[in-house]
């Protein structure tokens, strides 16, 4: 029975960290968007252009955490505690993120090159439209896959 909590709480803890990392991501990331806005008028500045660069490396990062770290995860823990319901909600969760992966990977083919700034207004706002809904996304499938499951974690 010991090791069975022992277990328990590596496994939670270990999650628990993961996501707590991936929020500190999502918040730079936001920094990143933030500070980008507001250098727009300075289109072929070198700063604007490191910026662009850094804050897409940053956005692909945190996605690509997302699809290939923190979802499986997710997943993998609901599964351990048999949650249909939460892996269905999951499943559909996930399916509403797949338009803005395109658009986050179409910014970034775009403006990895840095050629051609003339749309970057418009498609950082598009951007982060698309952003502000994965993360209300995001949010609700740690809260139905994870938080969930606090209780019979303890």
């Amino acid at each position: 029975m010991l090791e069975h909590c022992r277990t328990q709480q590596e496994l939670w803890g270990g999650v628990n960290r993961t996501l707590d990392g991936w929020f500190e991501a999502r918040k730079q990331l936001l920094v990143e968007y933030a500070a980008l806005c507001q250098r727009l008028d300075e289109q072929d500045s070198p700063a604007l252009k490191a910026r662009l660069r850094r804050f897409c490396q940053s956005l692909m990062d945190y996605v690509s955490a997302g699809h290939f770290e923190i979802y499986e995860q997710l997943q993998t823990e609901s599964k351990r505690y048999q949650d249909e319901e939460a892996l269905v909600m999951g499943y559909r969760l996930y399916k509403q993120l797949e338009n803005c992966t395109e658009l986050v990977l179409e910014f970034d083919q775009r403006y990895t090159s840095l050629d051609d700034l003339s749309n970057l207004t418009q498609d950082l706002s598009k951007l982060g439209l698309c952003l502000e809904r994965r993360f209300f996304v995001e949010d609700s499938m740690v809260n139905i896959m994870h938080e969930a499951h606090r209780e019979q974690a303890a």
